[in-house]
């Protein structure tokens, strides 16, 4: 599927930006060709069907264009950044491709580090990505051939937070991936508003929809670190029209005081808010703050509406909708009724194929396809999905 969207979106979107990190401009038609180059090397260094392609690398263009590559050849992506190197001892990669200094010594590992010290970020105006960064991870030559459909076949490996235990890596197939496109574009082409991305990209926000930002054309703005100030940056330098980040990252751009006169919305999840945030946020900006939910293992989740009545995103997280079903369960497994407190549990066509390794898998899922959230709430008698906390096990909410 991403090969077949890369390609269109190429063709439609050309050379617009699909990928900005400082002054480098990833264009939607360099990223369809470059990792088409890529994908040819994967292929020539022996990686195969199904094999994991760990990218060990800083969040930025090289990510995205080998998450692409390794899609177009049948691999499984890993994002697992620069930062959480100790993920990779879970998953047994074929490949992992990394940045100088990032890795120590693996000599059982085939590892390629690329050159990313080539094309360095001056900060001065915008310039084309320089496919020198990528080194000889890329060959000049078409990619192996399209693989048949398959629904089934693993595509990425997105990781939680490790906010509430040890991070997962949480494998997403093609079918997934195509539920999370049909909710995000649906049959639409272009339209996508540019975004900055709050979170890394190894995680749940950009490594399943990647297929709706490829199908919108959204230009997705990447800091290989995050921080308040350089995200405020970004926001005003490039006049985005949209503020998202977790409750946290939202407190500190508060905190900073700076104004951003072309906000038309704010998004906050991948954590508990307290009230006090949406009305500080309100009152700052001025504009809509819609609250958001889900968890890795999910896929979709709920969120509330900008028409919604502002109280919604104060004490609840959404309605079930857009086919994202909303379970209440007692520790039996029985259904509660409106108003009784229980474990959240969520249902869509996204939902995970499972976790890397399969450790974990059956203690994940209830019977009837329903995966638990770990978090603890109530439907209240408006319809709201309201959380009060966390149970003793589960995954984690998140972005």
């Amino acid at each position: 599927m991403l090969r077949l969207l890369a390609g269109e979106a190429a063709r439609r979107f050309g050379e617009h930006a699909a990928v900005v990190t400082g002054s480098s401009v990833l264009s939607f038609a360099a990223l369809d060709r470059l990792s088409d180059q890529v994908a040819a090397g994967l292929a020539h260094r022996g990686t195969r069907v199904g094999d994991v392609v760990a990218l060990a690398l800083p969040d930025g263009p090289e990510f995205v264009i080998c998450h692409v590559a390794a899609a177009k050849i049948g691999a499984v992506a890993a994002g697992v950044g620069a930062r959480r190197t100790g993920l990779l001892a879970a998953l047994d990669p074929a490949l992992v491709v990394t940045a100088p200094g990032v890795l120590p010594p693996m000599p059982a590992v085939d590892v390629v580090t690329l050159p990313l010290g080539a094309g360095r970020d001056t900060g001065e105006g915008t310039r084309p990505y320089d496919p020198a960064r990528l080194g000889g991870l890329r060959r000049a030559e078409p990619p192996p051939p399209p693989l048949p459909p398959d629904p089934g076949r693993p595509v990425v490996i997105a990781f939680t937070s490790g906010r509430t235990g040890p991070p997962k890596g949480v494998v997403f197939g093609a079918r997934q991936l195509d539920a999370i496109r049909a909710r995000g574009a649906g049959h639409r082409w272009g339209g996508g508003d540019p975004r900055l991305v709050p979170h890394p990209l190894g995680r749940l926000g950009f490594a399943t929809r990647l297929p709706v930002f490829l199908q919108t054309g959204r230009t997705c703005h990447v800091l290989p670190a995050w921080s308040a100030e350089g995200a405020v940056r970004v926001l005003r330098d490039h006049r985005l029209g949209v503020l998202q980040g977790s409750p946290e990252q939202l407190a500190e751009i508060l905190d900073g005081g700076e104004d951003l006169p072309r906000l038309s919305l704010v998004l906050c999840g991948g954590g508990p808010a307290p009230p006090e945030l949406f009305q500080a946020l309100r009152d700052r900006y001025g504009v809509p703050v819609c609250n958001r939910y889900s968890c890795t293992e999910a896929g979709l989740g709920l969120g509330t509406r900008p028409d919604d009545p502002p109280e919604d995103a104060e004490v609840g997280v959404g309605r079930p909708s857009g086919g994202v079903d909303v379970s209440v369960r007692d520790a039996a497994g029985r259904v509660l009724p409106e108003g009784e407190e229980g474990e959240v549990l969520l249902r869509s066509r996204a939902v995970m194929s499972g976790y890397a390794g399969g450790r974990g898998d059956r203690a994940a899922f209830a019977r009837d396809g329903f995966v638990r959230t770990g978090d603890r709430g109530y439907i209240d008698h408006r319809g709201r999905l309201r959380l009060v906390g966390r149970v003793a096990r589960g995954p984690r909410s998140s972005a």
